[in-house]
C-alpha cells in the first residue's frame, strides 16, 4: 500500500491519484452520464493536491460553495471562470511557492475508485467528494473574500 503525498489517499502499488484522475477524466470525456460532474472532479482533485495558485483557492472555494449550496449551474461557472481567474495565467499553483498546510482529507479520489461502480454511484460519490473537499479545505484558503 502507497500513501499519496498530498492528499494521504491509501493507494494500491499500480494506481496513483494521478492515474484514477486520468481513468475519470476518460470516463466523463466519453460518457455524458459521468461528465455531469466534471467541475466537481477537476476541483476536488486540484484542491487536495495542491494545484491551485493562492487566488484561485478562494475563487474555487466560492464556485464550490455556490455549486453545492445553491445549485448553481457548472455552465455558469465555466463563464465565470473564463471572465475571471480563467482569463489569467494564475491558476495553477507556482513551484516556488510557499508549502500548503497538510490537511487530514476524510474522503480522497481514492475512496471514489474503490466505490464506484456505474455513472449513479460516481454522481454520487464526487458529489460527496466535492463536498467534503469544501468542508474540509479551509486551511488552505489564505485570502478571505471581503
Amino acid at each position: 500500500m502507497d500513501i499519496c503525498a498530498k492528499c494521504g489517499a491509501e493507494l494500491s502499488q499500480e494506481n496513483t491519484c494521478e492515474s484514477i484522475f486520468n481513468e475519470f477524466m476518460a470516463l466523463e470525456f466519453t460518457d455524458p452520464s459521468y461528465g455531469q460532474v466534471h467541475f466537481l472532479t477537476v476541483a476536488s482533485y486540484m484542491v487536495q493536491h495542491e494545484g491551485y495558485s493562492d487566488d484561485m483557492y478562494v475563487w474555487v472555494q466560492s464556485a464550490l460553495r455556490r455549486h453545492l449550496e445553491e445549485g448553481y449551474p457548472t455552465e455558469l461557472i465555466r463563464q465565470d471562470m473564463a471572465i475571471g481567474p480563467g482569463s489569467t495565467k494564475g491558476i495553477r499553483r507556482p513551484l516556488n511557492a510557499i508549502p500548503q498546510p497538510k490537511v487530514a482529507w476524510t474522503m480522497t479520489i481514492a475512496d471514489v475508485a474503490s466505490q464506484m461502480h456505474d455513472s449513479d454511484s460516481y454522481f454520487k460519490l464526487i458529489e460527496q467528494w466535492g463536498r467534503t473537499a469544501l468542508k474540509e479545505m479551509g486551511p488552505l484558503v489564505t485570502k478571505r473574500n471581503d
